[in-house]
């Protein structure tokens, strides 16, 4: 059987647990760059890799062809990618063996927080999304998108997939249910500010497309400007990337975490204010705690002052230099010792 083949198996099985559009996108391109990378050690076309050409030696070649361009965190990505690829290869009796077991996985450190350090973030981008004249923009749909990222810290595809449904509760008290990664889902609770922010953009909404189902629970919670549509990941990193341009911020925003910085600024303004790791897991949706601890590592004036609460702190900083005499007394004391 030739692997592209195998991929789309292996995609559909995927699929049939359910997983989401996200992580099949995600395992398909780490899979499918690396059997590029074949194609091209062995001098063959995509659709003429076969399973038997994926050997330990041809893999590891391509593997090593691919680091070449890729982060440590990529590299550790695709090689779990390929793990559960041979895994499914091997329950389906299409291989024997997983040669990936024999490449060694890329080592990963704490990767740095790529929040954004602007102080008036949130209202630059606000007062940005409220101004603009932009043919792409809707202002009250725009506000509401700003506001949500920098009060809940979901992650786009998490935004992408909300419904009208998953706003729940009265006024002054809504919530918002989002799915995350693994298909779970977690509860935010949203200030009476955000309520309002979002309950405005619905009525505008359904002024600009009166076709929309306003009680329908599972109608896309943000839509194109033009088309009514659930608005795509593209479209909202257009609107985000416009916007810290006209906020005039573009430059503070990290590399390669476009919308994602708005998570991490999240995170750390919360640990800033006050709130602590366990609250800061929750409403991130991580499923470990050692993934949220990374936050505390940029914040060492934080530890610091939590270290500076211990009685033994009060101590130290109590303590009176101990004056020469003394120091000699002492040091008299310790030849007899001895």
């Amino acid at each position: 059987m030739n692997a592209a083949t195998a991929l789309r198996l292996f995609l559909d099985a995927l699929r049939a647990a359910k997983k989401s559009v996200h992580t099949l996108d995600g395992y398909e391109r780490d899979i499918r760059l690396i059997l590029v990378q074949v194609g091209s050690r062995l001098s063959k076309e995509l659709q003429d890799v076969s399973l038997a050409d994926l050997s330990v030696p041809v893999l590891r070649a391509a593997f090593g062809d691919r680091a070449r361009s890729a982060s440590p965190s990529t590299m550790s990505r695709t090689h779990s990618a390929w793990t559960k690829f041979f895994l499914f290869l091997r329950s389906e009796g299409l291989v024997t063996t997983n040669p990936v077991e024999e490449i060694e996985r890329a080592k990963v450190g704490v990767s740095a927080v790529k929040s954004i350090a602007v102080e008036d973030l949130a209202a630059r981008l606000l007062a940005a999304a409220a101004a603009s004249d932009s043919p792409s923009a809707w202002p009250v749909r725009d506000i509401a998108l700003v506001a949500a990222f920098s009060q809940t810290g979901i992650r786009l595809a998490e935004l992408v997939g909300l419904n009208r449904g998953s706003l729940t509760g009265s006024a002054g008290s809504q919530q918002i249910t989002v799915v995350g990664k693994g298909r779970k889902a977690r509860t935010i609770p949203i200030t009476p500010g955000l309520s309002k922010l979002v309950e405005r953009y619905l009525k505008d909404r359904d002024n600009r497309f009166p076709s929309h189902k306003a009680q329908d629970h599972r109608e896309p919670l943000i839509v194109h400007p033009k088309t009514g549509e659930r608005a795509t990941r593209r479209q909202i990193q257009y609107t985000i990337e416009r916007l810290y341009r006209e906020a005039g911020v573009r430059g503070s925003v990290p590399e390669g975490a476009l919308v994602h910085a708005l998570r991490h600024t999240f995170a750390m303004d919360l640990l800033t204010h006050g709130a602590d790791i366990v609250e800061l897991q929750t409403l991130l949706g991580h499923s470990s705690l050692n993934t949220t601890r990374r936050y505390l590592t940029a914040q060492p004036d934080q530890l610091r002052a939590a270290i500076a609460t211990s009685a033994a702190s009060a101590a130290i900083d109590n303590i009176t230099t101990v004056d020469a005499d003394d120091e000699s007394n002492s040091s008299g004391a310790e030849t007899r010792e001895r």
